[in-house]
């Protein structure tokens, strides 16, 4: 059973995490900083101070971005608009490119999750 110091320390601790979490969250980084436009001739666009990457295609080619940094993990999302009537036939992809320089093992991996 724990001692009563203990039990005055939990809360202390639990504000202490809560504090520092919320900094995490709210040092969420901006676009311009985090990420380079890397090819697309003005179709791919960073919006709303940094808040919004938008990357659009045309009938010549498409757009694509980077990041400056490296990461364990991470989550994308994406919302996709079609052309107006009937889109019938179109053909999405979405292509990651992964430099493992750092990879030695076969432990380097990526993994797909759609829901």
């Amino acid at each position: 059973m724990a001692s009563p110091s203990t039990w005055n320390l939990s809360p202390k601790l639990f504000l202490v995490s809560l504090l520092l979490g919320s900094f995490v969250v709210a040092s969420v980084g901006n676009l311009y900083q985090d990420f380079d436009i890397t090819w697309g001739d003005g179709r791919a666009k960073i919006l709303n101070n940094g808040e919004l990457l938008t990357l659009s295609l045309d009938k010549t080619s498409g757009s694509g971005f980077q990041s400056k940094n490296e990461y364990l993990f991470g989550k994308i999302d994406m919302q996709l608009k079609l052309v107006p009537g009937n889109s019938a036939g179109t053909v999405t992809a979405y292509y990651v490119s992964i430099l493992f320089t750092k990879c030695f093992s076969i432990k380097c991996f990526l993994a797909f999750i759609f829901s």
